[in-house]
């Protein structure tokens, strides 16, 4: 028999080690960053609390305290633009933390500055929020720790608008009647010593088109010196850099000059007057829709009926529709009458009537006759004229019940129903009695 082989002996496993949180690193990262934190805390808070920082781009104010240096008649002409400056912040670490550049002003110490030129100034800043007030915080600009500032004597002056039309080309049988510009003026400010070099601000306008209306055009306003040259200021600034201007264009035409004759009788033919004017024609311009419907221009208005007489020339002031101007700076006309083949007469006319009474009152004519009635007219008419030829009228319309009763003095007007050349010079009235009915 073969001999039993031992056995193989038993293996017996090891027991497993057991972890902690220590053994996971992220929980070691983060436990470390909070022990770090809460041991710079306590160091802040309660060994070193005072701590600083350095904020940067803090924008430069200089519109800060600015009454220091124009009690002195100066202002600023010339500053760095957009000029930021570093700046340091010393305090509490809790309370500094959370200042940024919004909580700080830096601005030009302007205690220096005592005349016009360029001055080198100290930037200064503080806190200008008011959750840090009283913190014992102190800033300090770190730099740029200067800023270059020039300052001069400012004033101001007004300057009328003046339109410039040379680039604008008017239709032919139109012209340029006036430009108005909006604004009318502008006010310039700057050193006193660029102000002097401006004489004009002009306002050029221009058109592709020719204008045969009246148009508005915009416009770029230009500071000019007594040359009529353009001059761009270093300093100086205007409170209005455009404008409008309106450019009233008018039609030209050449219209024949007449007489407008009133106080005549009804239906009275003013064709048989004959006169002349020391004008035949005037050329006028106005706006094309009122001048293009006009045929002639009644130029004078004569009053015939207490105006006239034989041998005698008038001298007339022109009197033009609204909106409508001379060309001709012909401002009078001298009007003369051809009294050849007319004469006159006096006669005394009894001849008298009322019309337009009112319903509520009773005219009566007092007077019986009225004397010395002065008539003109064509020689042959004017011999066959006799008194019961000619009316006279007493216009009632005007009369009221209110407007007093009684004896009153009524103008009358005459009228010659058997012609329409003859006409009366001269006024006339009547007394009648008026009564309620």
């Amino acid at each position: 028999m073969e001999p039993k082989k031992p056995a193989p002996d038993k293996v017996t496993p090891t027991p497993r080690a057991r972890r902690s949180l220590l053994d996971n690193s992220a929980f070691v990262v983060v436990f470390s960053a909070i022990c770090a934190l809460l041991a710079w805390l306590l160091v802040t808070m309660f060994l070193d609390p005072q701590s600083s920082k350095t904020i940067s781009d803090v924008p430069v104010t200089f519109n800060y305290q600015t009454s220091t240096y124009t009690a002195l008649g100066l202002d600023i002409v010339e500053q760095p633009e957009n000029a930021k400056a570093s700046v340091r912040v010393e305090g509490n670490g809790t309370v500094i933390g959370s200042i940024t550049a919004a909580s700080i002003m830096v601005y030009p110490n302007y205690s220096t500055v005592t005349g016009a030129g360029e001055n080198i100034l100290n930037l200064d800043a503080r806190i200008v929020d008011s959750e840090y007030t009283n913190m014992d915080i102190k800033v300090t600009v770190e730099g740029p720790s200067t800023v270059t500032v020039v300052f001069d004597t400012v004033s101001e002056k007004t300057v009328t608008v003046t339109p410039d039309t040379s680039g604008v080309t008017i239709s032919d049988g139109y012209t340029l009647r006036k430009t108005t510009a909006v604004p009318a003026e502008v006010t310039l400010r700057g050193p006193t010593t660029e102000l002097d070099q401006i004489a004009s601000v002009v306002a050029p306008v221009s058109s592709e088109e020719t204008l045969s209306d009246t148009t508005t055009l915009p416009a770029v306003l230009e500071m000019r010196n007594e040359d009529g040259e353009v001059v761009t200021p270093q300093y100086t600034t205007m409170d209005n850099e455009t404008s409008n201007v309106t450019l009233t264009v008018y039609q030209v035409r050449e219209l024949p000059l007449e007489v407008d004759f009133i106080n005549t009788p009804v239906g009275f033919d003013t064709s048989s007057l004959k006169y002349s004017l020391s004008y035949d024609t005037l050329t006028v311009a106005g706006p094309a829709k009122t001048i293009s419907a006009l045929t002639k221009l009644s130029v004078t208005s004569f009053d015939l009926g207490k105006e006239f007489a034989f041998d005698r020339d008038y001298q007339r002031q022109i009197e033009l529709p609204e909106g409508i101007v001379s060309q001709d700076g012909v401002s009078s006309v001298t009007l003369s009458f051809d009294t050849t083949g007319m004469s006159s007469t006096s006669l005394n006319v009894s001849n008298i009537r009322t019309i337009n009474e009112p319903s509520n009152l009773d005219v009566e004519v007092l007077t019986s006759v009225i004397n010395n009635v002065q008539l003109f007219g064509p020689e042959e008419e004017i011999a066959e004229l006799s008194a019961e030829n000619v009316l006279v009228q007493v216009d009632c319309q005007n009369l009221t019940s209110t407007a007093g009763q009684g004896q009153q003095t009524l103008p009358v007007t005459i009228q010659i129903p058997s012609s329409s050349r003859i006409f009366a010079v001269g006024s006339y009235t009547v007394e009648c009695q008026i009564t309620a009915q």
